[in-house]
């Protein structure tokens, strides 16, 4: 049998810090277009990398 433990990021199969990094990014997104020269293409290209980082985690 397999007596592993449960992983500590993990509780209840949802993962606190991807989804901390996931909202994050888009608030940043967001404020890049509220507050900065920022198009929401250019916005959606800085942001993506995180959005993909959240993913790749799940």
């Amino acid at each position: 049998m397999c007596q592993n433990s449960p992983r500590a990021e993990v509780d209840n199969g949802h993962d606190h810090t991807a989804a901390r990094i996931y909202g994050l990014s888009l608030v940043a997104g967001v404020l890049l277009i509220i507050f900065g020269d920022t198009s929401p293409v250019e916005a959606s290209g800085f942001v993506s990398p995180f959005l993909v980082m959240f993913e790749q985690r799940r």
